[in-house]
This record gives structure tokens, sequence and C-alpha cells, in this order.
């Protein structure tokens, strides 16, 4: 199409009008989750990484956001937004090749080319031809994922190149390789991270939500100092994102979660509540105690984002029965309604009877246990039992197990049952 052609009074109208009612927070709901499922269905490092996730729906709503206010234009100009700048920067921190980038935008473009021809297929367009629009509203859309590589593949081999010098990028380089799977000896893994990988590893990863700040990878290393300090333990950290560290706590004998918990609630104590939050693994030791450790504290992250949770600390311990099954949510979902029945309603007068009843299990039906665990009297952990029995319609002496399992699964989906 001609810029004059572009340039038809006729086409700016509608083009101007379609922008102002894309804007709206539904439409960029809508664009965001469709682009985005297509890219995490072609790139599984993404979609496994929920630091990776958030910052591409970042990336994509910015720039969605931007390419609509500049549509009406003859020429597209690319104005790349931080946040598609700090997708780029968190692929390059992860050491993804610069093939992920690239496979980021060729789904993309994919993506919008499906949406734009629905648009203008669905669309009131009066007596403008539907391919005209089409082609005006493409040639400006693979303009500007065009125009963002080009940019974007600068920004990435300069961090790169940045992280591939000298010691820090030498541990990153071997980080990584464990994570992998990779096959790295005890000798070569201690010698390039200068660090006692035979000793008991505690991952946790740590990260700011919000606006970030230019020095959040230096505080957030300074938190995992502290944290080694209060626990008495090597710390080990390399950053992975825009605002976010992925750190060890290693020490001659295991720490668990209540031990970082502790440590947490002092490093809070002194900076007064600070915006960053954990996530804390178990205890594994050895090079394989850094994998595992660490694949756990990434879903302890992936669940506190999940259910949208505002604690500062979040243990896998406490929440592997809902991780194990959150790659199911269907089945995840039928299993509450089955199993939890009445006792999942969205209904608050609940929240205290599902409390008590994972006290309770988790207590191995101990009354007393459950009572000091809540800090009530024994009489109203009995009540309350009695209350959610009624509503199972079985004594919770029967199907400990999957009740206890639905309970963490409701935590993890929110209350409701399904229909």
């Amino acid at each position: 199409m001609s810029s004059e052609t572009d340039a038809r009074p006729e086409i700016v109208a509608w083009v101007q009008a379609y922008a102002a009612r894309t804007a709206r927070q539904s439409e960029l709901d809508a664009f965001v989750t469709r682009v985005d499922d297509t890219i995490m269905a072609a790139i599984p490092e993404i979609a496994r990484d929920p630091a990776l996730v958030r910052d591409l729906h970042a990336s994509t709503r910015s720039q969605f956001q931007i390419f609509l206010s500049l549509l009406e234009r003859p020429a597209q100009e690319v104005l790349l937004p931080p946040q598609a700048v700090d997708l780029a920067l968190s692929l390059a921190r992860r050491q993804l090749d610069l093939g992920v980038l690239l496979q980021v935008y060729r789904s993309a473009s994919s993506a919008v080319w499906e949406y734009f021809t629905e648009v203008v297929r669905t669309a009131d367009t009066g007596d403008l031809d539907r391919t005209d629009l089409l082609v005006y509203l493409w040639g400006h859309g693979g303009a500007w994922i065009n125009g963002a590589v080009e940019q974007l593949i600068q920004v990435f081999s300069a961090e790169r190149e940045a992280t591939l010098q000298g010691a820090i990028a030498r541990r990153s380089e071997v980080v990584h390789a464990v994570l992998r799977g990779e096959q790295v000896s005890l000798a070569e893994a201690t010698a390039a991270l200068g660090h006692p990988v035979r000793e008991h590893h505690t991952a946790v990863v740590l990260w700011e939500d919000g606006e970030v700040v230019p020095d959040v990878l230096s505080r957030l290393a300074g938190v995992v100092g502290a944290l080694g300090a209060a626990l008495e333990a090597s710390a080990l950290s390399i950053p992975a994102g825009r605002a976010e560290a992925w750190a060890w706590l290693t020490s001659r004998t295991p720490i668990d979660a209540a031990a970082v918990r502790e440590a947490v609630d002092g490093v809070v104590a002194e900076q007064g509540d600070p915006p960053w939050r954990v996530a804390v693994g178990c205890p594994a030791t050895g090079v394989r105690g850094l994998q595992h450790s660490h694949r756990e504290a990434v879903d302890a992250q992936r669940h506190a984002l999940g259910v949208a949770s505002t604690s500062r600390c979040t243990a896998y311990a406490d929440v592997e029965l809902a991780a194990l099954v959150a790659g199911n949510e269907a089945g995840a979902r039928r299993l509450v309604e089955r199993e939890l029945g009445a006792l999942a309603d969205p209904d608050p007068s609940l929240d205290r009877l599902r409390e008590t009843v994972a006290a309770f299990l988790a207590h191995g039906a101990s009354v007393e246990a459950a009572a000091a665990d809540l800090f009530v009297h024994k009489n109203t952990v009995r009540y309350r039992v009695a209350q959610a029995e009624d509503l199972l319609g079985h004594p919770l002496s029967q199907r400990r197990t999957e009740v206890a399992v639905a309970l963490a699964c409701l935590e993890r989906f929110g209350p409701g049952r399904s229909t």
C-alpha cells in the first residue's frame, strides 16, 4: 500500500477509532493473552520461568499501548518502552541464546497477524475496503516488530558480552550449566564458584514487584549477604532478571525453611518493610543439590505469584502439594470440587473451617496440636472439624490425603466451585 493510501482521511479516521477502542483495559488484556500464549507455547524456557512470564506480559502490554498511540501516523515510529528492554536483558542474564529473543518476536509476528486479520474480518468497516485496512494495520505492525528486533539485538548482545567477562561471568556460566543438568564435577564446581559445593544448599529466589530502581540487583545481593550472615552460611548469588536474584545459602548442616524465614524476619526488621520477597527450596547436598533446591525455590515463587500472595517468604515445603499438581489446573479444580464439595464455596465464613481442617490434618489429626498452631481452644477445633465434616459428607478420618491436597489446590487456584 502506498503512503497516499495510508493517508486517506477515511482510513485514518477508522484507525483512530480502532486505537481508542482497543486501548481499553479489557481489549489490552485480550491482546496480551493471545500474543503471549503463542510465545510461551513456542518457547518453554519462558513458559516455565515465572519471572520471565511476568517480564513478557509487561513487554507485550507496554509495546502495544505505544504502538496504538502512534498507529494513525503514516509512517510507523518504533519507540521501545523500558519493559521491552527489561525482557531482553532478562533473557541475556539467563544465558539464553539470541535465538530465543528472535523466536519471541517471530511468534509475536504470527500472533499479531492473526489478531489483525480477525479484527478486520469482524469489525464494522463501512464502505472501506477490508484489504486496505489489513494492509495498513499489518504494515505498521510489521514495521514495529522489525524495528524492535533490530534495537533489542543490540541490547541483548551488549548484555551478553558484559556478563561473559570476568569471574562473575564464569560463576554464572557454571551455575547455569548445573541448573541445565549438565555434567559438572564437584571439584570443577567448587573451584569455579569458590563455594563449598559439597555441603548442604538451600536455594532462595529473591525478587521485587512494582517499579524497578537502578540499584535493585545490588540491593538484592545485599539481602543475600545479610541472610548468609544471619544463618552463618556461605552465600552464592547471581542476577537473574531485571529485579531478581538466584542464591544458595550453604552450610555444613541443613538450613530449613523455618530458619530462613526467621532470618528474613530479622533482615526485614532492620530494613523496615522493604519491597523484596523470597521463595525458598528444600535443603540438598552437592552439585545436584544446587539444581534440585533451586527448582523447588522457583516452583515456590511460581506458587506465590499464582495465588497473588503478599507473603514475604514462601517455602516450597509448605506449598509442595499444590505446586506438584499446578501443571494440571483442570484436574486440580475437579479434585477440589470432588473432595471438598460445599467446603470449597466462596463464602468468607468458611475460611476458618478450611484453615482449621488444614492444620488438623497437617498435625496428624491432633486436636491439641492444631489448637496450639491456630492459637484457639481445643473445643473450637473440635467444633470446626465437626462443621467441616458435615459439609464434606464424611469424617476426616477418611480420605485424609485427598482432602489435604484439595485444600492446598484450593489455596493455589482460589475458592469457588467449578461449574
